[in-house]
């Protein structure tokens, strides 16, 4: 997991990702392990598509708000689990 925001919820480590989808828009991804486990690959939840950005910084800052709306993660399937967006 890298610099991007982050947080622990439910013994995970959740990191809200801007990823470049073509030239000149950007998206967000959440990327979600499991805390303890250094070796888990992060499953990925994306969101949709035509929620887009042109500025990396106006999309780092939606990027915070998402990651803010968090409220759980389901044990099973590492799914986020939303709150108020």
């Amino acid at each position: 997991m890298g610099a991007w925001p982050r947080r622990q919820i439910d013994g995970f480590q959740v990191e809200c990702q801007v990823v470049r989808l073509d030239d000149g828009v950007l998206a967000i991804e959440v990327a979600v392990c499991r805390a303890e486990a250094a070796d888990d690959v992060p499953r990925r939840w994306s969101l949709p598509r035509f929620v887009t950005f042109a500025d990396a910084g106006i999309a780092l800052r939606h990027a915070e708000l998402v990651l803010s709306g968090i409220v759980s993660i389901d044990e099973s399937t590492g799914e986020p689990r939303y709150g108020i967006l």
